[in-house]
């Protein structure tokens, strides 16, 4: 009896034509139902990371140009600065050969500010820092300018965040005791 024969009582034997390699409907459509239902499980952790990398938080743009301006001055043994432009809405570093910058979404806004306390004012019933400073210096020791920086969404309060100028890094506050 040859192997390519189905031997089935009472049923003439069924056999593929020579030269005839592929799949059956019944396979074809089966794997395209997992593609599917893989497809439709992935969707949606797929949109909300791409969600999620275009909406970047401020305050993570706002760090990792820090980081980047703070490693270029590392790198480069040099003092490179970091400013915020307004009217672009871009966070600038480095020199004039190279500039670097990151977006800042917008109705977001970026202040720096001395690092001074008590230099707030009460200005249409929120409290708002002053003493704004136009750049930050990073220096080639790892170091960078004592400040502050005051991050806004739109027309929420404003976030102070103190950067210690030793780490480049931010603040922790001591809770305070009642």
């Amino acid at each position: 009896m040859k192997k390519s024969e189905d031997t089935r009582p009472g049923l003439p034997p069924r056999r593929r034509p020579a030269g005839a390699a592929g799949f059956t409907l019944v396979e074809v459509i089966l794997v395209l139902a997992v593609i599917m239902l893989l497809g439709a499980l992935l969707l949606p952790g797929v949109n909300s990371m791409l969600r999620a990398t275009s909406n970047e938080e401020p305050d993570r743009i706002f760090w990792d140009s820090v980081l980047a301006a703070r490693e270029q001055a590392l790198t480069t043994n040099q003092t490179v600065r970091l400013r915020f432009d307004k009217e672009k809405n871009l966070l600038n570093w480095g020199d004039d050969a190279a500039p670097r910058q990151k977006a800042v979404p917008a109705g977001v806004s970026i202040q720096f500010l001395a690092a001074k306390t008590g230099s707030a004012i009460l200005l249409g019933g929120v409290l708002v820092e002053s003493e704004e400073i136009p750049v930050v210096r990073f220096f080639p020791d790892g170091t960078c300018d004592r400040f502050r920086v005051q991050l806004r969404r739109g027309r929420d309060t404003p976030q102070v965040i103190a950067v210690d100028p030793w780490t480049c890094a931010p603040m922790i506050e001591a809770e305070k005791k009642s």
